[in-house]
């Protein structure tokens, strides 16, 4: 098995740091006083939904079969190798911010978020094939095999993006982004608090 090639979205990070600053600015109108009250704020997380702040995309060989002895196999085996192409997607639910993680002193903001998690894995349909299949003389083809195989390599890719710390880059970017979107609506200190994850 093997990772060829993760890649760390800094790009999509920043796209949506510039598209949050973006949406604070234009909810209102020139002179006009932005509400800056913890409920007002926690109600401006909450409707940033699930944020998205890293992304790794990740290649692995998986093989999946039957075990048996050589003589079994020549019968009776069958086994793939599968090249999965997938991306893993990090970020926060902002959706789960309540009044109780959000405090309001003057221009200082305190924000405690929820934990990061993994919020999807997809492989890739098109990148993703069967590289090899070697059935046995008697063998049944199995027509789960390649479903169990594509589930195999979500749960390998997925382990390989926690290996590389992709809950730690997740927490920040989303802090950075947030930091940014409040300083934006107005505050002077933004502190971001978001607690140690595991996948």
């Amino acid at each position: 098995m093997q990772i060829k090639n993760i890649a760390i979205s800094a790009a999509v990070g920043a796209v949506l740091g510039a598209g949050l600053i973006l949406y604070a600015t234009t909810r209102t109108e020139p002179g006009t006083r932005v509400d800056l009250s913890g409920a007002a704020v926690v109600t401006r997380i909450q409707e940033l939904g699930r944020l998205e702040t890293a992304s790794f995309t990740i290649e692995k060989i998986i093989e999946a079969g039957k075990d048996g002895n050589a003589f079994q196999k020549l019968l009776f085996g069958d086994k793939l190798l599968l090249v999965a192409h997938g991306e893993v997607v990090a970020g926060i639910d902002l959706s789960k911010v309540t009044v109780n993680d959000v405090r309001v002193e003057g221009s200082t903001l305190r924000v405690t978020l929820p934990k990061p998690e993994v919020l999807h894995v997809r492989l890739d349909s098109e990148k993703t094939r069967v590289f090899d299949r070697k059935q046995g003389l008697l063998a049944r083809a199995d027509k789960d095999l390649e479903s169990e195989a594509r589930l195999a390599a979500e749960q390998s890719i997925k382990a390989a993006a926690c290996d590389s710390r992709v809950l730690d880059i997740a927490s920040e970017n989303a802090t950075k982004q947030l930091r940014a979107l409040f300083t934006a609506l107005g505050f002077i200190t933004v502190i971001i608090d978001i607690p140690p994850a595991q996948c």
